[in-house]
């Protein structure tokens, strides 16, 4: 049976640990390679880590220096030892069945990737499934480049910013071709999004990916989390991940086909970027302003065909071209 080393990496996270290792040690694949990768937590998680590597000899630990998520990630990629990886976050769960019908599925398929969906959990427990839009059961040749196109932004008539997650805890990856290519997270510390980079890399180089068609993961909303944080410099950091996946996209993609795409989940992520400035910040005027006269913000304006997206969204984006800051508060503060 195949073993699947599954990564965790783990930091500061103890109200949430118990729960998610309670999800992946009940998991029904047995064979599992579970790497606890404690990025120097300071809250007891290191201690927690070590007394469930005690209790069952699937866990393996491995402590290190604080250096973010990705460099926790790749550390476990270093001690992989499975025929396929998968990815835990440390303050999600996971379905008892999650890991057995992604291999089995791939399996099945004769794929060397498979992916499930997933539910989105709200701080208030809330579930709700999360929108995705597979166009087919299994993606091969020409294909996988329209699954990448749908994590990277969505059609013109799509009624969000992207069509399928980009999230790597809903895989399952074959760990030879992660080794064969030498395939690696970059630092979220400088680009946000890491997971689409990821995914930029590995799927040019997978042969067949599987879809499970039911979710089988929990996305749980954690307001201290990298995505919950107020973060100063994060429209700065939304610039360079812009830049960079329009980097990668160029080699291989005419623009006409990648750069819709990308500019329409751009334009959301400025939302957030406005949102949480109007949310958390007492300079929110003055760096909403600064948002708006970015050149970059306007040239992605200008190109983008806006015809068939809501009315709100035209209306906010009407709202960024001519530089209304106060607007924009206001319809921020009272979402």
């Amino acid at each position: 049976m195949p073993c699947i080393s599954v990564i965790v990496p783990t930091y500061n996270v103890l109200p949430y640990l118990d729960r998610s290792m309670t999800s992946l040690l009940g998991q029904t694949h047995q064979d599992l390679d579970i790497l606890l990768i404690d990025d120097g937590a300071t809250d007891g998680c290191a201690a927690r880590c070590d007394a469930y590597a005690r209790q069952d000899p699937r866990v393996r630990v491995v402590h290190q220096p604080n250096g973010g998520l990705s460099a926790a990630r790749n550390t476990g990629l270093d001690h992989a030892v499975g025929d396929f990886v998968a990815f835990l976050d440390p303050d999600d769960y996971a379905d008892p069945h999650m890991l057995e019908r992604l291999l089995t599925t791939l399996t099945q398929a004769q794929a060397d990737t498979c992916f499930c969906r997933y539910y989105d959990v709200s701080a208030d427990g809330s579930v709700r499934l999360a929108p995705e839009d597979y166009a087919r059961s299994l993606y091969t040749g020409a294909a996988i480049d329209q699954l990448l196109l749908g994590m990277v932004g969505s059609r013109p008539h799509h009624p969000h910013d992207v069509e399928i997650g980009m999230s790597v805890w809903k895989g399952l990856y074959s760990l030879p071709i992660l080794r064969a290519h030498h395939i690696r997270f970059l630092s979220e510390r400088e680009y946000l999004s890491e997971d689409l980079l990821f995914h930029l890399d590995y799927l040019a180089h997978a042969g067949a990916v599987a879809i499970v068609p039911e979710p089988l993961y929990y996305y749980c909303q954690n307001p201290a989390s990298l995505t919950g944080v107020y973060r100063a410099d994060r429209f700065a950091r939304e610039k360079r991940f812009y830049e960079k996946v329009s980097a990668e996209l160029a080699l291989r993609f005419p623009p006409e086909v990648y750069r819709p795409r990308l500019d329409k989940a751009f334009l959301g992520r400025v939302r957030r970027c406005i949102a949480q400035e109007a949310a958390h910040n007492k300079n929110s005027l003055r760096n909403i302003a600064a948002i708006c006269r970015d050149p970059l913000v306007q040239a992605v304006l200008r190109e983008l065909d806006e015809s068939q997206l809501p009315r709100l969204k035209r209306v906010l984006h009407w709202a960024i071209q001519h530089h209304y800051a106060l607007f924009l508060y206001g319809a921020f503060r009272l979402r």
